[in-house]
Parts: C-alpha cells; sequence; structure tokens
C-alpha cells in the first residue's frame, strides 16, 4: 500500500510539471537514456569485436582445408653409403644430393579441435559484447544523476524568482511607506541588497546549469542550451523490466570458460591426417640405380598424445576453479544490488512523509510571512526580521522541491538498480 502510494504521489508530481512547457525544447529522460545508449564511444567497439571474430573464425575453418607446401634441399656429404657385393655387383651413394618437391596435407580427424575452437570464439565475442553492454549501461545513472541535478536547479530557481517578484512588490510598497514616514531609508536598501542577491543567485545557478547541460549534450549527443526544458513523463513508469547486462555478462563468462575446458579435453584427443609428396631427387627412392628421378610419396598420419604429465587435467581444474570464482563474484555482485534497491525503497518511503510535511511547513511559513508584511508596512519591525522570515518561507519551497525531485530520483534509480530494457526505449 505504501509503494503504491509512492508511485501514485510521483505520478501526481510528473503530471503537474509537465503541463506546462511553453513553446521552448523539451527533453524527457526517456530520450536522454536512449540517446545515451546509441552515442555511447563504447559502441564503436562492438563493430571492431565483430570483425576480430569473423577473421579469427575463418582461421579456423582454414584448418579444415588441404595444405600446399613446396621444399627443396641440396647437401654434400663427407662420407656415403658404398657397399661391394660378390660377382663385381655394388652400391654407392653420391655424397652430392638433392631433393625438391610439393607436399599436400588434409586433415581427416582432429578430435573436435577445430569445432571447439570456433564454439569458443563466438563465445568470447558473445562475452565482450556483454562487458560494452554494461559499460553502456553505467552511463543510464551517470545521465539520470545530471538531470536530476539539472531538474533540482531550475525548481530552485523557480522559487529564487518567485522570491526576487515578493520582493519587487514589497520595494514598491516600502517606497510608498518610506515617503509617509513610517520606515527608515535603511529598510529600503535592505530590500534592495536582498533582490540583488537573488538576482546573483539565479546568475550562479544559471552557470551551473549550463555546466550540467554540457556535460548531459556530450554524453547523449543531443543538442542541448539553456532554453532547453528537461521534464519527466508518466511513461517513466512504463519501462521495459530487464535483467542486469552485468547478469548477463556473467553468465557469458560462464559460458566461455565452459567452452574453453570443452577445447582443452579435444587438446589430447587422436588426430588423422592424410598427406602426399611428389618431387625430383638425387639420388631417386631406388638409390641402386644411383641416378635423378621423379618419385611420389602418399600416406596418413596419426598423431595422439597419450600421458602428458596431466597438464591438461590441471588446466581444466583450473577453468573450473575460475568460474567458481566468477560465481561468487555474481553473488557479492547481486548482493550489492539488493542492498542498493532497498535503501531506495526506504528513502521513498520517508520522502513520501517529508513531502507530506512540506506542504503544511509551506502554509506555515506563508502565514508567518504574511504577518510580516502587514508588520513591515505599519513600521513594527524592520526590513531585515521579514527578509528572515521570508527566506524561511523560500527555504522551506526549496527543501519541498527538493523532496520531490529526490522521490523521482529514487524511483528511477530503483528502475536502473533493477534493471531496465535500454533497446526499448
Amino acid at each position: 500500500m505504501i509503494s503504491r502510494r509512492i508511485y501514485l504521489l510521483a505520478l501526481l508530481i510528473f503530471l503537474f510539471t509537465g503541463i506546462i512547457r511553453g513553446q521552448q525544447d523539451t527533453v524527457s529522460l526517456r530520450q536522454c537514456l536512449k540517446s545515451a545508449r546509441e552515442n555511447a564511444i563504447a559502441n564503436q567497439q562492438l563493430e571492431v569485436l565483430q570483425d576480430l571474430a569473423d577473421l579469427k573464425t575463418a582461421n579456423i575453418k582454414a584448418s579444415n582445408l588441404p595444405s600446399l607446401n613446396a621444399y627443396g634441399k641440396a647437401s654434400y656429404q663427407s662420407d656415403a653409403i658404398s657397399i661391394s657385393l660378390p660377382n663385381g655387383f655394388g652400391i654407392e651413394i653420391d655424397p652430392f644430393q638433392y631433393n625438391a618437391g610439393i607436399e599436400a596435407a588434409q586433415k581427416v580427424y582432429d578430435g573436435g579441435l577445430a569445432a571447439k575452437a570456433k564454439e569458443l570464439e563466438t563465445a568470447i565475442l558473445t562475452a565482450e559484447t556483454e562487458k560494452i553492454h554494461t559499460d553502456v549501461y553505467k552511463l543510464t545513472t551517470q545521465v539520470a544523476d545530471l538531470y536530476f541535478k539539472i531538474q533540482l536547479l531550475d525548481k530552485t530557481k523557480a522559487v529564487l524568482r518567485l522570491k526576487e517578484e515578493i520582493l519587487a512588490k514589497r520595494l514598491v510598497e516600502l517606497k510608498i511607506v518610506l515617503e509617509n514616514g513610517m520606515i527608515k531609508g535603511n529598510d529600503l536598501n535592505a530590500m534592495e541588497a536582498e533582490i540583488l542577491t537573488v538576482q546573483q543567485q539565479q546568475i550562479e545557478l544559471d552557470k551551473m546549469r549550463r555546466q550540467l547541460l554540457s556535460s548531459l549534450s556530450i554524453l547523449t549527443g543531443l543538442n542541448l542550451d539553456k532554453n532547453t526544458i528537461l521534464f519527466l513523463e508518466d511513461s517513466l513508469f512504463n519501462f521495459a523490466n530487464n535483467q542486469r547486462p552485468e547478469t548477463v555478462y556473467f553468465e557469458a563468462e560462464k559460458q566461455k570458460l565452459e567452452s574453453l575446458a570443452g577445447l582443452k579435453k579435444t587438446m589430447n584427443y587422436p588426430k588423422l591426417f592424410a598427406f602426399g609428396q611428389a618431387g625430383y631427387s638425387y639420388p631417386s627412392l631406388n638409390f641402386y640405380e644411383n641416378q635423378s628421378d621423379f618419385y611420389y610419396i602418399v600416406g596418413a598420419k596419426l598423431s595422439w598424445t597419450i600421458f602428458d604429465w596431466n597438464q591438461n587435467k590441471r588446466e581444466i581444474e583450473i577453468i573450473r576453479t575460475q568460474k567458481e570464482t566468477l560465481s561468487v563474484k555474481e553473488a557479492e555482485f547481486n548482493q550489492q544490488i539488493d542492498m542498493a534497491s532497498q535503501s531506495e525503497r526506504i528513502n521513498q518511503e520517508e520522502l513520501a512523509k517529508l513531502i507530506g510535511l512540506d506542504h503544511q511547513i509551506i502554509r506555515q511559513r506563508e502565514a508567518v510571512t504574511r504577518g510580516s508584511e502587514v508588520s513591515l508596512e505599519e513600521g513594527t519591525i524592520t526590513s531585515t526580521d521579514y527578509l528572515e522570515d521570508l527566506n524561511g518561507e523560500v527555504g522551506a519551497r526549496m527543501q519541498a522541491e527538493y523532496h520531490k525531485i529526490e522521490l523521482q530520483r529514487s524511483l528511477v534509480q530503483q528502475k536502473i538498480l533493477e534493471g531496465i530494457d535500454l533497446f526499448a526505449l
């Protein structure tokens, strides 16, 4: 019930603040979040990662294609085979030899090594992509923070403008009272000084607003200037819920480790290759003839790591340990999110109570200020006394606006903590 009241209160605030925006440009929080996602520099890495993954995958696929190599060798030996046989026959190998040709090889069976390598590259691409998505998602908090700071400045300036209007009206009235000799000239001077102070405060707020707008413009890529009005739309409550990108990233990292473990398992599987050689050599393969000739050789080669002192097994165990460590980090992250989300809920409940009290405080402050106005005109109090009461009312109004903005910020922050779908904005 309390939560529903909080949302209803925030919704009424959104509707009230969005009734009149004049003819100036307006930008919503939803627009800022969407533009920040689209404008994020980190997005430029996505295309690079995809190109890199395509190149690696192409190399893996190429490992299944036949290879063709040329070779050549020439040598002179200090000694060579010389065999004498009965009846005058014998074999004598020339110490000068050469051999040149080409060799073709084709992988017949690799134990699933290439398939696992492609699977790993896909998992790496997914994990790196999700890592970028988490970096982009972090911008939501930055954008929302800037957005609400600007809104608070706008509300503060609106209160100061109201104060300036009240002071200007009082100043006109005091001039009339001064002519009647009911107040002193110092009271008039104090009022004029207060007006100048309020104007100075508004200039300071304008400077801060320009600085914050500049930062927001850089993050979002939107053309924001001093005339831009920021507003919160009631569709804020319709943000599409989604799991945090960090959760997807953790799962992608686990899948990457699983794929790496699968690749490690295939390292010791048997591998079969077919090969063929064709060339020209001296002496020929038939060394009895002791002459140069063309030749060819065809065959198959089997490679199988039977025992590696459990190196591969330990590497797989290391990967499993890394996966367990990742699960601990994920649990820790979820715990922090739950704590922050619960803190925002408590904050919202307290702010709803404070906003209710703000209305009562403002009414009381208004009554005090009205009494001071009458007393000032009658000359029973000084302008300093009046300004003290007026500043009390202005402070109460500023505090009320701060509580409203803080409630809106808290609601948005809770949604960001729980996860929103930036691609559905």
